[in-house]
């Protein structure tokens, strides 16, 4: 009764959240009994753009606006963030890589290229890895895959009952300035409309328990199976901003280690996240990368 109260009283319906941040072009699509949102648009080669953390969809707007020209362009709410909001059978072994394989299935995709961010460079990786024949090439962007500090908002989510508190409190917004300025090479660039976006989102019923449970469940596996890295022979990219504040630069190293056909691009002033921080100069190098034959 208590977590019901609590649910109604701080949640935001999904259908006033659709209101005020689905797109014109928005469409939703039932995949492992969930209702996906995603954008679907432009013409080519099919490339899949998946977000990190806490995040949407909404995190490429700028790379779609020029990807688009020469690719069919897909970006979606992973499972557990965004209008999808959270996986009815919860955190699992190969929950993304299997969702992708399903996802790309029901639109009938046979072959596609990944960009994925953070979070979603996991996805894009371990897809790669267990889905070769699917996957042309890869972008990996401030992917996580690697042990790393863990920064705090990740550790007060691993804390024993923050499952459940994170569904049954209201979240300050003065934290969603602090985590996304945190994630900005350059603070200054965070707008009061790009916080009021993440804070929805994280409002919509059900997301902010799903996220507790994905770090709870990489916390409990010890991080991430790289061994999937090895079946990797498509080309890769790794992209990283070397004032990202979460996955140190480091890591790039890691990654080039392990993906045998891997290249490189360090952006000095961006931090966690380029593809939203930079645009127009990482959807450029994205660009030039996934047309090059």
């Amino acid at each position: 009764m208590l977590q019901s109260f609590f649910k109604e009283k701080y949640g935001i319906p999904l259908e006033e959240i659709k209101r005020r941040h689905a797109y014109a072009d928005s469409k939703f699509i039932q995949v492992q009994g969930m209702d996906v949102h995603y954008r679907d648009v432009g013409e080519g080669p099919v490339l899949i753009l998946l977000h990190g953390m806490f995040s949407s969809l909404h995190t490429w707007e700028e790379w779609i606006d020029t990807l688009k020209e020469d690719f069919r362009v897909i970006a979606l709410d992973a499972p557990n963030y965004g209008l999808t909001g959270a996986h009815p059978k919860g955190m699992f072994k190969h929950i993304y890589s299997d969702f992708l394989n399903d996802f790309t299935d029901a639109l009938g995709i046979s072959e596609c290229m990944l960009a994925g961010n953070s979070l979603g460079g996991w996805m894009s990786w371990e897809f790669a890895g267990r889905y070769p024949e699917k996957v042309k090439k890869v972008i990996l962007i401030d992917s996580a895959g690697f042990l790393f500090v863990t920064p705090w908002l990740l550790i007060s989510l691993a804390l024993p009952g923050a499952t459940f508190l994170s569904q049954t409190v209201k979240y300050p917004k003065a934290a969603f300035w602090a985590v996304i300025k945190d994630v900005y090479g350059d603070r200054s660039k965070v707008k009061k409309e790009k916080v009021d976006l993440y804070y929805d989102l994280s409002m919509r019923e059900g997301n902010r328990a799903a996220s507790a449970r994905v770090v709870h469940y990489i916390r409990n596996i010890g991080g991430f199976r790289t061994g999937y890295m090895k079946n990797m022979n498509q080309p890769t990219l790794i992209m990283w901003g070397k004032k990202d504040r979460w996955i140190p630069l480091r890591h790039v190293k890691s990654f080039m280690k392990k993906i045998r056909n891997s290249e490189s691009v360090i952006y000095d002033d961006a931090g966690h996240m380029p593809m939203e921080e930079i645009p127009e100069i990482s959807v450029k190098d994205a660009r030039e990368f996934l047309l090059r034959p």
